[in-house]
C-alpha cells in the first residue's frame, strides 16, 4: 500500500519529542535574505582584492577556481592563503552577513515579521523544557527567533554586553528555584542550548580572551570561513568548546531534525553520521539535497529517515521519501520551515 500523507504527517509530529537534536544549515538563513555561499563568493571576488595588504597568489588561485565553476568551499579547499588575506575574508564575510541580518532584526523586533523558527520552536517546546541545536551559521537568527518565542537560549557564555565563556553560569541563568516540600530546589526553565562550531558574529578575541557582545566593535569576529585556512589558531578555544559540547549533545540525542543543512562539514559529521551513515531516526527538510546528502542517505538504508524536498528549483511541491523508499508528491511546500509549520504542526 502506498504511503499516505496523513501517515507521514503523523510520523513527523511524533518525531518532535524530547531527545531531538536540531541541526540548522544556511537554508534557514537564506530564506530570510542572509547571503548564501554563491552570493558570498561573488562579494569576496569583488571586495578582497581591495583589501589585500600584499599580493597573494593563493587568492588568485581561489578566483581561478571560482571562475571555472567551483563552489566557494571547493575553490578554497586546497589553497593556502596569507594570514592577512584570511583576516580580510573573515571581515568581509561578517560585513555582508551583518548588513542583511540587521534588516531581519529590525523587522522582527519592530513586530513587522515573525520568523518561522519562532513558530516551530514554540511547538517543539510543548514536548519538553530543554532541547539542543547545532548550527554552522554565523548569524543570530536562531537566537533571535527563540527569544521571540519566550524561550531562553544557552550559548555557553554569560553576560550580555561583555559576555564570557562559562558554561555553568550560562546554564544557571536558565534555572529557577522552587519549594519542593520543605526544601528549596532548582529546575530548568524552557531553554534551547545552541552550539555554533563555525563561530558567531558576536564573538571576539580581546586581549587573548574570548568575549561575546551584541555591539559591532569593528573587530574581526570569531567565525570559520571555507578553506584549509579555516580559522586563526587563536580562535581554537571558542571553536573547540562549541564542538566538544555539540558532539556531546549529538551522542545523547535520540533523533535528529535537519533544516536546510547540506552535510558539508566533515568535522561535525564525524559524530552526526559516523562512517557516513545516519544511525538515529532522522527527518531532513531542505529545498534540495546536496550530493553529500544523497550519498549519506544511500549509505543509511534500513534506518528511519524521512526527507522532504522541493520537486525541482521551479516546481515547489514537496517530494517526500520515507525510510522504506516509498515516495509521495504533495501540493504543499513542506520542505520549507514555514510550509512545514503550516502543513504539519
Amino acid at each position: 500500500m502506498a504511503i499516505q500523507l496523513s501517515d507521514i504527517k503523523k510520523k513527523l509530529q511524533e518525531h518532535l519529542q524530547t531527545g531531538l537534536l536540531a541541526v540548522v544549515g544556511t537554508g534557514l538563513s537564506m530564506a530570510e535574505g542572509i547571503p548564501g555561499m554563491k552570493d558570498l563568493a561573488l562579494h569576496l571576488k569583488k571586495e578582497i582584492p581591495k583589501k589585500l595588504v600584499t599580493a597573494d597568489a593563493g587568492w588568485n588561485q581561489v578566483v581561478a577556481n571560482l571562475d571555472v565553476g567551483k563552489d566557494l568551499e571547493n575553490a578554497m579547499s586546497d589553497v593556502t592563503l596569507l594570514p592577512s588575506t584570511v583576516d580580510a575574508i573573515i571581515l568581509e564575510t561578517a560585513n555582508i552577513v551583518l548588513g542583511e541580518e540587521l534588516k531581519v532584526f529590525q523587522r522582527v523586533i519592530s513586530g513587522k515579521h515573525v520568523l518561522p523558527f519562532t513558530f516551530f520552536i514554540k511547538h517543539l517546546f510543548k514536548a519538553g523544557r530543554e532541547f539542543h541545536l547545532i548550527t554552522p551559521n554565523y548569524d543570530r537568527l536562531i537566537e533571535l527567533a527563540t527569544e521571540a518565542a519566550g524561550i531562553g537560549v544557552d550559548t555557553r557564555f554569560y553576560g550580555y554586553l561583555h559576555g564570557q565563556i562559562n558554561s555553568k553560569r550560562s546554564a544557571d541563568a536558565h534555572r529557577e528555584s522552587y519549594i519542593n516540600g520543605r526544601n528549596r530546589d532548582f529546575r530548568m526553565l524552557p531553554c534551547l542550548h545552541v552550539y555554533k562550531p563555525h563561530g558567531s558574529l558576536d564573538w571576539y578575541e580581546i586581549d587573548e580572551k574570548i568575549i561575546r557582545s551584541p555591539i559591532n566593535i569593528d573587530k574581526i569576529p570569531i567565525i570559520i570561513t571555507p578553506g584549509i585556512s579555516k580559522y586563526r589558531e587563536s580562535f581554537r578555544r571558542a571553536i573547540d568548546d562549541q564542538r566538544v559540547a555539540g558532539n556531546r549533545a549529538v551522542v545523547n540525542a535520540t533523533r535528529f531534525f535537519f533544516i536546510g543543512y547540506g552535510f558539508n562539514d566533515d568535522h561535525l559529521e564525524q559524530y552526526l553520521c559516523p562512517g557516513r551513515q545516519l544511525t538515529k531516526p532522522t527527518v531532513i527538510i531542505t529545498k534540495e539535497l546536496t550530493e553529500n546528502a544523497k550519498k549519506l542517505i544511500a549509505n543509511s538504508k534500513g534506518k528511519e529517515i524521512i526527507t522532504l524536498t522541493a520537486c525541482s528549483s521551479i516546481d515547489l511541491r514537496t517530494h517526500i521519501v520515507d525510510s522504506t523508499g516509498e515516495e509521495l508528491v504533495v501540493d504543499e511546500e513542506l520542505w520549507s520551515l514555514d510550509g512545514f509549520n503550516k502543513g504539519v504542526l
